[in-house]
């Protein structure tokens, strides 16, 4: 069997992030904010980081906060965001108390 024109499988990287650094009203929401990309996990969601971040939250009314990650998250290489109430913090993103 050949594989000639075959390409390797595309690896994108995700920020590993935790979920108080989003307000609990974004928490409560996330995955119902139109424009977003977001999948409910055990302990959080794995969302998609969009390149047109600035264009979706103005079109759409995001939170500041989602902005400012998803921006943090690309300006890192990163397409998706895994946020998970065990993960890590930084200092780079303002946080929210539960």
């Amino acid at each position: 069997m050949s594989h000639a024109g075959h390409r390797s499988p595309r690896i994108r990287p995700f920020l590993d992030l935790c979920t108080s650094h989003l307000s609990a009203p974004a928490r409560k929401a996330l995955d119902t904010f139109e424009g977003v990309l977001a999948y409910p996990t055990a302990h959080g969601w794995l969302m998609y980081a969009p390149e047109s971040a600035d264009e979706r939250a103005a079109a759409y009314g995001w939170p500041a906060e989602l902005l400012a990650i998803v921006e943090l998250a690309r300006a890192h290489d990163c397409a998706y965001i895994l946020f998970d109430a065990d993960a890590d913090e930084t200092d780079e993103l303002a946080l929210f108390d539960e």
